[in-house]
């Protein structure tokens, strides 16, 4: 006679991961210290926020290229925003390697007028270690569960149960993977928001457009004009065509008996 199956509750996950955390603590019931933060070494994210006013912007965007270029730096993000008759701006979110920042920002200093600046830090070191030790018991409750679906000999039940845990057991990996390559890259990579504004001078008698040029847009506005107009008589014809048909079947029939009646009279005088 075959064995009897192992019973399905050692697939729990959260079983295995009740037993992971009595393994990986010590006697006294203490957690372990393999995962404690490295305070010596503190894991910080830092960001720098920096309002600029230049005079010439178009060289102030390419020295902004070659700052970057020189700290190997990239953007995260860009907006350039160049309206007519109006200041120039750029809006942008730049990743520059934590140990240059300090000599990137000194350089962005240098490209005009400081208006506004601020620097912040996040430290994120006790956050990392946490986030290390799930991953730690997490990949080690995955292990078990495999290796429960190899010795898995009883129902079809059992084993799908066990692949279920699996599965949810791999998706929350992968998900704390992402979240600590994110954490890392926050600490090893600074955040510079950039507002790079030009110092705009109104110009006394701006250049006025040509004679053709305004020819062409009162054409073009008359045209418009137009097209609407008579959109607008199409439109309310089609809304209130069916109302002004019924009124002049109502009060048709009475005028033309009235008239009639009113020439009847006329020719008896």
């Amino acid at each position: 006679m075959a064995p009897a199956p192992a019973p399905v509750v050692a697939a729990d996950s959260k079983g295995l991961v009740g037993d992971h955390g009595q393994d990986s603590s010590s006697d006294e019931g203490e957690p372990a210290t393999d995962n404690t933060a490295d305070y010596a070494n503190p894991m910080i994210a830092r960001s720098v926020s920096l309002s600029i006013v230049v005079k010439d912007f178009a060289a102030s965007r390419s020295l902004l290229d070659r700052v970057l270029a020189r700290h190997h730096g990239y953007f995260g993000q860009l907006n350039v925003s160049t309206p007519e008759n109006s200041a120039r701006a750029l809006q942008a979110s730049l990743r520059i390697p934590a140990p240059e920042l300090g000599a990137a920002v000194d350089d962005l200093k240098n490209i005009g007028r400081v208006q506004n600046e601020s620097q912040s830090g996040e430290e994120v070191t006790q956050q990392h270690a946490d986030l290390v030790a799930r991953l730690k018991t997490s990949r080690e409750t995955e292990q078990r569960f495999r290796a429960i679906l190899q010795q898995r000999t009883g129902k079809l039940s059992e084993v799908l149960q066990v692949e279920e845990g699996i599965a949810r057991v791999r998706g929350d990996i992968e998900r704390m993977e992402g979240e600590q390559k994110d954490l890392e890259h926050r600490v090893n990579f600074a955040t510079v928001e950039l507002n790079l504004t030009e110092e705009y001078r109104a110009q006394l008698n701006p250049p006025a457009a040509s004679v053709s040029t305004r020819i062409s847009n009162a054409l073009i506005a008359g045209y418009h004009d137009a097209s609407e107009t008579v959109l607008g008589i199409v439109i309310f014809f089609a809304e209130n065509g069916p109302t002004l048909l019924i009124w002049i079947m109502i009060l048709g029939f009475p005028a033309v008996f009235i008239w009639r009646r009113y020439r009847k009279t006329l020719a008896k005088i």
